[in-house]
Formats: structure tokens, C-alpha cells, sequence
């Protein structure tokens, strides 16, 4: 994940900051404002942290998933929907109606019964 996706959405991510590092404080964080350096000296100075060591720290966090307000945001749908499209099969067509795969007209059967 990026730093720009946490700026825009600060106030999303400060419920997981506090999970990682429990020695911070929500008012404070929320005064941060996604601004990265400020986060940092924030954090070496709360966690007691060497600068190198809290950028490391902060540069690992990036590589998690990010909260599912932030994904799940709908001014990102176009960006889901065009990554969705990872998983879709070659050759399957995407604007093609789901019943054409053929299972829709099936019927379950009923739970214990073989017929």
C-alpha cells in the first residue's frame, strides 16, 4: 500500500496504527492528519524509537492489508472491479448472463435424499 492511500484516509487507519503500536493515542493521531514525517517522530518518540528503526517499522506496516472501510470505499469500485479481473478465466466471457454456465436451472437436492 502506498502512503497516499493512507493520507487520504487517515482517519480509517488509525484504529489498526493503535493495534500495532498500543502506545499511541487516537486524539493524537487524528491531529497528524496522514502526514508521514510527523507520524514517524511521533511514533520513535512515543514507542522510543531510533528514526531508521521507526521508518522500518512503518515501511513493514505498509506491506499489510489495508482496512476494509479504505477497500471498500466506493469511490474505489472501478478500481475493484478492474482488479477482479485477475480472476476471471481466460476465454470466459465477463458481460456473458450467469446462467449461461449452467448451473443456474439446477435444482438441489434435498438434504438425506439421493433422489
Amino acid at each position: 500500500m502506498q502512503w497516499d492511500a493512507v493520507r487520504q484516509n487517515w482517519p480509517a487507519f488509525v484504529a489498526p496504527i493503535m493495534q500495532r503500536w498500543e502506545n499511541t493515542d487516537e486524539n493524537d493521531l487524528l491531529t497528524l492528519d496522514g502526514d508521514r514525517e510527523r507520524f514517524e517522530a511521533y511514533l520513535a518518540e512515543r514507542e522510543g524509537l531510533a528514526a531508521p528503526e521507526t521508518r522500518d517499522q512503518v515501511n513493514e506496516w505498509l506491506e499489510g492489508a489495508a482496512p476494509a472501510d479504505v477497500v471498500m470505499d466506493e469511490t474505489r469500485d472501478s478500481v475493484n472491479i478492474r482488479a477482479s479481473a485477475a480472476h476471471i478465466p481466460p476465454g470466459e466471457d465477463v458481460y456473458s448472463e450467469d446462467r449461461d454456465f449452467g448451473d443456474d436451472d439446477k435444482v438441489d437436492r434435498p438434504i438425506g435424499r439421493d433422489t
